[in-house]
């Protein structure tokens, strides 16, 4: 068998991202669906697609990914934002002491800049309604055996990947 080149087009968009105050005071140290960068990015993207409703936006493990335009895209996180990542996961005791004392929680985090690189990847396919039959049968048969539907999500899960940040 010889070897063979192949070329394709790849459409990639690079965009700026802030992270101010508000979404670190009001992020929460540890959560994927709560973390100070996932809104950071949420809010850029509201910039390109006002009405596109929730982009689904995710960040752990050293990527992202999120919904935009009818196409899922995907990246990588900067090395320096992954640094910020665990440092800001590492401060959950204290946030957590803060909340059940009723005190306002100060992250060592500050405001910060950055520019991310996504690429296209697969366009979002709707559920046909024998689709979602499917999954929800799936999901009770898994319920009455006794097995979780989701996995428990922890810290370790949130920065699988980092280890070398």
């Amino acid at each position: 068998m010889g070897l063979k080149i192949k070329t394709k087009t790849v459409e990639t968009i690079r965009f700026k991202v802030r992270t101010i105050q508000r979404d670190i005071d009001g992020g929460r140290c540890g959560l994927i669906s709560a973390c100070m960068e996932k809104v950071a990015i949420e809010r850029a993207l509201r910039k390109f697609d006002p009405s596109g409703g929730d982009h689904r936006v995710k960040i752990d493990g050293g990527n992202f990914v999120f919904n935009l335009r009818g196409h899922r895209w995907r990246g990588f996180v900067p090395k320096a934002i992954k640094k910020m990542i665990i440092a800001y996961d590492h401060e959950r005791p204290k946030q957590n002491k803060a909340q059940k004392l009723g005190q306002p929680f100060t992250s060592k985090i500050g405001p910060h800049e950055y520019t991310i690189e996504a690429h296209k990847q697969e366009k979002i396919q709707p559920f046909t309604r024998e689709r979602q039959e499917q999954v929800n049968e799936a999901r009770r048969r898994r319920v009455a055996e006794g097995r979780p539907d989701k996995q428990k999500y922890d810290l370790r899960y949130r920065v699988e990947g980092l280890g070398n940040v």
